[in-house]
């Protein structure tokens, strides 16, 4: 992720395009917008970084995944565990895919082209809208004490798929403060590098559903034993009379707080742990691109894992319209911006979109861009050309 400042090269369809609308300013306009160009230009940075999120759905097409990609890619991120299910021959958890010589050949192929290679997990994102998985062997009808609860003890299992589409929640969670969803995690990543040439692990839904889903029975114990307040009394007839309206706002915040350091001690432990297996390995993330709302909405500090140290870098989730806003606030949060590469909407947005975006991003130091996803890029090749 390390990256040097040099001078971009010209996009020429750029500044034709920039020429063209110059013919119908006025003189002052001109030197204006022109001065613009040229303090751009001389300030950008290289892309060094160009990622790619190759989703499960896309793995059939391995075999003509690199003649698609053209070249333009020097990272990928090939998601092979998501729903508690492995795409490739696990003994640790369910196996969706049992055959592995597609996922040896890939990264063989991969490597030789000189593209890296991510190990993309889905972490506390358990299940979806589907109906429910009838295998023994799944978190969801083994651990069912694994998952996120609500105030009043109710685990995020007993809400409907309509009461989850109602609140934004994409489906059922795991609670990241059990240690045995620590080991199950740690165990599919350790797997994965051992058995793999990996170049890093990526994690994806490092986070919480919503702040609704932050009562289970390990956080509670955890806030107990330093505060002596049980959490789940929050709001509850007679708390705020005795502890005041500052004092239960107050306990409200620190329990937000020993949420977001229980993430952060996942994460670090997590990256520890997998480095200890191969030194050389990148551990990144896969965060909400606004670092408030991550940290307020989410209790996903990712900041302080960028700071800290505990990951290599973050993958923004920038798929908006404008990333303008996105963009400056991170500069000014993280100590080096080259720990952060700035993920893309391709599937949503337009060719000359993203190629407005992705200069942006060259113009500040950040290490580059990612694409998501492959599946889009395979309908529309067009967006290639938005790349060096």
């Amino acid at each position: 992720m390390k990256s040097r400042q040099e001078l971009s090269g010209l996009d020429l369809g750029m500044l034709c395009s920039v020429l063209g609308r110059y013919m119908k300013l006025t003189k002052v306009d001109f030197w204006v917008d022109y001065t613009v160009l040229l303090l751009a230009l001389l300030f950008s940075y290289s892309l060094d970084f160009r990622g790619i999120w190759i989703p499960r759905w896309s793995i059939d097409d391995h075999e003509n995944i690199f003649a698609t990609l053209d070249n333009r890619f020097n990272h990928v991120f090939l998601q092979v565990f998501a729903l508690g299910e492995a795409y490739y021959p696990s003994e640790k958890v369910i196996v969706k895919r049992y055959d592995d010589r597609w996922l040896r050949d890939f990264l063989a192929d991969a490597h030789r082209r000189n593209i890296r290679v991510s190990a993309w997990l889905n972490v506390f994102y358990s299940w979806g809208y589907a109906e429910r998985t009838l295998d023994a062997r799944h978190p969801i009808n083994r651990h069912p004490n694994w998952y996120v609860e609500d105030r009043n003890g109710g685990s995020i299992l007993e809400y409907g798929v309509e009461d989850l589409r109602r609140m934004g929640i994409e489906g059922y969670y795991l609670t990241p403060a059990n240690n045995q969803v620590f080991d199950y995690i740690l165990d599919i990543a350790t797997e994965l590098v051992e058995k793999y040439d990996f170049d890093g692990v990526h994690l994806d839904y490092c986070r919480y559903p919503t702040r609704r889903f932050i009562y289970d029975v390990s956080l509670r114990s955890r806030f107990m034993r330093e505060y002596g307040v049980d959490p789940s009394d929050f709001g509850s007839t007679g708390f705020e009379q005795r502890f005041s309206v500052w004092g239960s706002t107050d306990l409200e915040s620190r329990l937000q707080n020993v949420v977001r350091d229980e993430l952060t001690v996942f994460v670090g432990e997590l990256s520890a742990r997998v480095k200890s297996t191969k030194p050389y390995l990148e551990l990144s993330v896969a965060v909400k691109a606004d670092y408030e709302s991550a940290s307020a909405d989410f209790l996903q500090d990712w900041p302080r894992w960028v700071n800290d140290g505990l990951v290599d870098y973050v993958c923004l989730m920038a798929y908006g319209n404008n990333i303008g806003g996105i963009l400056d606030k991170t500069i000014k949060i993280v100590n080096d911006p080259q720990k952060v590469a700035v993920g893309l909407g391709v599937y949503r947005l337009s060719i000359d979109r993203i190629a407005a975006q992705v200069r942006q991003v060259a113009a500040l130091p950040f290490s580059g861009v990612v694409f998501f996803s492959y599946e889009e890029l395979r309908k529309n090749r067009s967006y290639l050309s938005v790349l060096p």
